[in-house]
């Protein structure tokens, strides 16, 4: 029988063998056959923890995880076997490695497999060979948390690889390389990936932040019905700060660390102003004159070229946005997408789509249009208008996905007779203004889409979303802002 060795190669330049040395994440990358990464954790100055996930080309992923039994060091390797009886196979990682000439490979990962069975846990060939690299932004704490240092090397947030379970409290700040310490900012969108079991994430203080989709693989609920939701807000010409129209139920999070979220963007926002209980400023959306607006005010904490970024190819006149608050983010994700704008042309949904909602309905189509699809080819929303009948115009939202219709909502309007041959969208407007604009598109744990919507009008803004709950989009008014055109 062929005896085949796999071999994962750890060394740091210069250091021991401590725990503190080998500690960390790796990463392997073959041009268009597999990424690789390796998270290690120390338990004790001869034991680990170890996550390797590979992803392949073809889209598939290994994933092997000591899962709470530690692997040893012996004689200056760890070795992993698989916990199945049907394979005969194990993972040495070899903390001293050396190429052809017997010089050492400074802080890399080589890679061959070790099967002493008929079969494998995955095709031979296709796991985790290859040279990983340690990633110099990771590190451990003694608690066997992994922590990422960021872009301008002064921080650092929760990161992917380390041990999370049940309960994870985030400290003000962690000592990391060379004794320096970090505050930490908060906690990546991947860090609980291949963690189980987590029921609470405690941050130290309200600045530090989840980003999106951060609590999606843990088993912390989140409830739509009952959670506080975003707010829609509009921006200043500089596109720096956001303002919350006041309405009579707003009550945003006390929290002063807050997310702006505009089609698939975010940045992080700080509570700076208050004009709610000042009845001399004005209700609604005053784009000439910002600051008078009544409402709470957040200024954006990104860079001027983030912003720049976030907002590219647009005005402050043409957006909405929301703000949301730390909660709403970790529980969502918001993946890219294109939508209709004003004056763009419009584009009607596909013939299956007009065919399905008559058919649902009982109406004769009028017209439908494309109003935001997803990068990925996922999903789509459309917006479907009937031929009117007895004076009532009806329209319906859908949310398909490859020209299945994935779930629906239809609202109707009584219109009078004048207005017989016109659509619903052009009773207020004369049509100018066309369709709602999609603001963001929100994705739950289970994919249920949230889509965020304002009607613009030549004197209001109507602010609404629709939450899909099964086959239905259930329709969330939110508010409905005057516009000041003449001050």
């Amino acid at each position: 029988m062929k005896r085949l060795i796999l071999t994962a190669c750890l060394l740091l330049a210069g250091l021991s063998l401590g725990a503190q040395d080998w500690g960390g994440h790796y990463m392997m990358e073959i041009p268009e056959q597999a990424l690789g990464d390796l998270y290690l954790v120390p338990v004790s100055p001869s034991e680990a923890e170890f996550l390797l996930v590979v992803k392949r080309s073809d889209g598939t992923q290994i994933v092997y995880d000591s899962a709470g039994s530690p692997i040893r060091l012996e004689e200056g390797s760890f070795i992993w076997r698989h916990p199945s009886p049907e394979f005969d196979y194990s993972i040495s990682f070899d903390l001293n490695p050396v190429n052809d000439e017997d010089v050492p490979v400074e802080g890399s990962i080589l890679v061959t497999e070790s099967l002493l069975s008929e079969t494998a846990p995955h095709v031979i060939g296709s796991g985790p060979e290859g040279l990983y690299h340690r990633d110099g932004r990771c590190f451990v704490t003694p608690d066997g948390y992994m922590y990422r240092i960021n872009d301008a090397g002064n921080a650092c947030t929760l990161s992917c690889g380390g041990l999370y379970t049940e309960i994870v409290s985030l400290p003000q700040s962690v000592k990391g390389p060379f004794g320096r310490m970090y505050p930490v900012l908060g906690v990546d969108s991947d860090a609980f990936r291949y963690s189980k079991g987590i029921t609470k994430v405690e941050p130290y203080d309200d600045r530090q932040y989840f980003s999106p989709g951060a609590l999606m693989c843990t088993d912390i609920t989140y409830e739509f019905s009952v959670s506080p939701l975003p707010y829609f807000a509009y921006p200043d010409k500089s596109l720096t700060r956001f303002v919350i129209p006041y309405f009579p139920e707003i009550n945003p999070s006390d929290d002063d660390f807050q997310w702006v979220i505009f089609k698939q963007n975010l940045a992080p926002a700080l509570k700076s102003g208050d004009t709610t209980g000042d009845n001399r400023k004005r209700d609604g959306r005053v784009d000439a004159a910002f600051d008078s607006t009544k409402g709470i005010y957040y200024t954006l904490q990104s860079s001027k070229e983030e912003i720049s970024k976030m907002f590219r190819g647009y005005t402050s006149i043409e957006i909405e946005g929301l703000v949301a608050d730390k909660w709403y983010v970790a529980n969502h994700t918001f993946p890219a997408f294109g939508r209709w704008k004003f004056p763009e042309k419009e584009v009607s949904a596909s013939k299956a789509i007009e065919s399905a909602m008559s058919r649902k309905t009982g109406r004769p189509v009028m017209y439908s249009r494309k109003a935001a699809w997803l990068r990925d080819g996922t999903g789509e929303l459309d917006i479907v208008e009937y031929e009117h009948k007895d004076h009532q115009a009806m329209v319906s939202f859908v949310w398909q996905s490859k020209g299945k219709v994935i779930a629906s909502t239809s609202i109707t309007t009584n219109i009078e007779s004048e207005y017989e041959d016109y659509s619903v969208w052009n009773v207020d407007d004369d049509g100018r203004y066309g369709i709602p604009d999609v603001v963001t598109i929100a994705l739950d744990r289970d994919g249920a889409v949230t889509i965020y919507l304002a009607k613009n009008a030549p004197e209001s803004v109507n602010c609404f979303a629709l939450h899909q709950e099964g086959n239905t989009l259930r329709l969330v008014n939110f508010d409905q802002w005057y516009r000041f055109v003449d001050l």
